[in-house]
């Protein structure tokens, strides 16, 4: 395996067959939403499953057990996964009444049950007035408060929730940098003092891969949220991981996970050391985006090599 891999096919039978046992140090994934946004017509997304009010025990529940079946087969003992999910809204019309339906509470008890310990999460909030205008949620405007205010209910979040595979790690990871105790750390104390919160309320909504909306959409039907924001990764694999460790991103979209791991840029700075990655994308023009990046970034970053030598 190269310092980077992204394989364009279906992560289950993917890491069944390309990832050995023990392998990875951390995972970082945006995974889909069952049956509420369409990513690709094929029969293998899990996105397409039917999740219905029981998330758990629908289609896209017993899929999703496949998933984290494999995934706990890769993970190393010891290391984290960090999945990034959004708290989902229930409607009258399909589930009975309005409200939310917990799909935090179904991915904590599905990794759970798969053999991972729920270690934490990040909460990531949303701006609400962005979310009532988009969504056109009746709970979330002044007008209905203005008539009944039992109805208002708070917009719904964002959350990386943090699972661990049971047991120590081989290698530990010091990353928190102390001048005399540990000069070689490379997160500051005042990054954790602001991740340890537990809510980042610094994250911005558009801080993605420039252009993500050309080139990989495929049809004018095709409904997608915007790819995971760079600062929320690389804050997990920069906390999670040493430098030349093996991040995967079964679920990679266009390419977000690998470019922070491998340098990428994000409004948070870039790592100081890259890691090594490899990730599964079902959709092949989402795939074809992602190695589009990856290798403008190669291209950039030996320039900026070039322009190093010829300074020095």
């Amino acid at each position: 395996m190269t310092d980077c891999e992204i394989y364009n096919e279906d992560c289950i039978p993917g890491m069944a067959k390309r990832l050995a046992p023990e392998s990875v140090h951390l995972m970082v994934s945006s995974i889909p939403f069952g049956a509420l946004f369409q990513y690709s017509c094929k029969t293998a997304d899990i996105g397409n499953n039917v999740d219905g009010v029981d998330l758990q025990r629908g289609q896209f529940g017993l899929h999703l057990r496949f998933f984290v079946q494999q995934l706990f087969r890769v993970m190393k003992t010891g290391c984290n996964v960090c999945v990034h999910i959004q708290q989902l809204l229930r409607y009258k019309n399909q589930h009975g009444y309005m409200g939310r339906r917990d799909f935090r509470g179904a991915c904590v008890d599905l990794f759970g049950a798969g053999g991972f310990e729920y270690t934490g999460e990040f909460v990531i909030p949303k701006n609400p007035q962005v979310i009532a205008q988009r969504l056109s949620l009746h709970s979330l405007q002044f007008q209905t408060g203005r008539k009944n205010a039992r109805k208002l209910m708070p917009a719904v979040n964002d959350y990386v929730l943090v699972f661990q595979k049971p047991g120590e790690s081989e290698v530990p990871v010091p990353a928190l940098h102390d001048p005399q105790l540990n000069p070689k750390g490379w997160v500051k104390s005042d990054e954790w003092v602001r991740d340890a919160h537990g809510t980042w309320t610094d994250i911005q909504e558009m801080d993605v891969l420039e252009g993500y909306r050309h080139g990989a959409k495929e049809s004018e039907q095709e409904k997608h949220v915007c790819p995971l924001q760079l600062t929320v990764i690389k804050r997990c694999v920069q906390l999670y991981t040493n430098p030349g460790e093996l991040v995967l991103d079964p679920f990679m979209g266009i390419g977000s996970t690998a470019w922070v791991a491998r340098g990428g840029k994000t409004r948070d700075g870039c790592l100081h050391a890259p890691r090594r990655v490899v990730g599964f994308e079902i959709k092949e023009s989402y795939h074809a985006k992602a190695l589009s990046y990856l290798a403008g970034l190669a291209k950039q970053q030996a320039e900026d090599r070039r322009d190093l030598f010829a300074e020095a």
